[in-house]
């Protein structure tokens, strides 16, 4: 992915960063980039080392990333979710059909009801009826809802 991970509106830890690594998301060079840009606030030893990590000692990645993850109790990976969701959005004329990208992410994390209202073959809950728009009108109605979700942090507390 083409992820600036620290330019993200979500805080990520390390163990989204695990979970994003562990879910092809992320490939070691992002690990390594991510780590060293948090090495200038965060002095932990296993960061600096997996900001130091290449193609010659990559399979140091894995233990040290699951180290520090280690140190957080509960995961859900609804900051990914979130993140997935607005870099489709803000590469959405990157992508044939980013309604269509938004159905797989729908998929991938186990159909959350957070983002049914942008979903295209979810009914709608809120009484409005497509068949009395345009065509254009219910893709604009999506869009609008997925930018709400997006401004909202996608449920953040």
């Amino acid at each position: 992915m083409n992820l600036d991970l620290t330019a993200q509106k979500v805080r990520l830890s390390w163990k989204d960063i695990l979970w994003g690594y562990g879910n092809k998301y992320l490939g070691w060079a992002d690990v390594a980039a991510y780590a060293r840009k948090m090495t200038l606030s965060d002095h932990d030893e296993r960061v600096f080392k997996l900001s130091l990590i290449n193609k010659s000692n990559i399979l140091e990645l894995k233990p040290v990333l699951e180290d520090l993850a280690s140190e957080m109790r509960d995961y859900s990976p609804k900051n990914w979710l979130y993140v997935l969701l607005s870099d489709v959005f803000h590469r959405k004329e990157e992508f044939e059909d980013p309604l269509g990208e938004v159905e797989k992410i729908y998929a991938d994390f186990d159909y959350p009801e957070e983002i049914e209202s942008f979903v295209r073959y979810m009914p709608p809950k809120d009484g409005y009826i497509p068949s009395a728009h345009t065509y254009e009108e219910n893709i604009a109605r999506l869009y609008s809802h997925w930018e709400h979700y997006l401004n909202n942090g996608g449920g953040q507390g």
